[in-house]
């Protein structure tokens, strides 16, 4: 009776054994902390573009919160630059053109480059030097890009803001 029970035993207890003992066992070195850094964003490009053959403005809104640097130039990927003047408006109200937090206003540098010339607040006070400097937008706010005068319906520049998102 002995040698039945074994033989009918043995193969239950090696299938048990063999099922709870396998895998790789764990040791300190497999519990300790990541090194990598978690959740963590990395500042991203956000582009705003201006196309003179579409129109002589253009309203962009903000997806999240978020703090950037104000572009010291803008490219210029078509059209000529010639006496033309963008301004970029931050904080602006799609309703109405002159209800701003600030703006900044560009001009030519080169045929491919249109140079930050100064930023002036609501009440046209003069930022000085904002290069280097960080400037918070929140969700919902919106940017407008946007030619100072004449149209330029040849003209097509963008603006690369490096974002770090909030």
């Amino acid at each position: 009776m002995l040698n039945v029970l074994t033989r009918k035993l043995c193969p239950l207890m090696t299938l048990a054994i063999a099922t709870v003992g396998c895998g790789k066992k764990i040791s300190d070195s497999d519990t300790q902390p990541s090194h990598q850094t978690q959740n963590q964003e990395l500042p991203s490009a956000y582009v705003v573009k201006l196309d003179g053959s579409i129109g002589s403005s253009k309203m962009y809104q903000m997806p999240r919160n978020g703090q950037f640097e104000i572009p010291e130039r803008l490219k210029v990927r078509r059209g000529a630059t010639a006496g033309k003047t963008v301004e970029i408006v931050f904080d602006a109200n799609p309703y109405d053109m002159e209800d701003f937090q600030f703006k900044c206003t560009y001009t030519t540098l080169s045929n491919s480059e249109m140079q930050l010339n100064h930023c002036v607040d609501y009440d046209g006070d003069d930022f000085g030097d904002v290069t280097g400097h960080l400037f918070s937008l929140y969700k919902d706010d919106y940017i407008q890009i946007r030619f100072a005068g004449a149209s330029a319906p040849d003209l097509l520049v963008e603006a690369v803001f490096n974002m770090s998102w909030r």
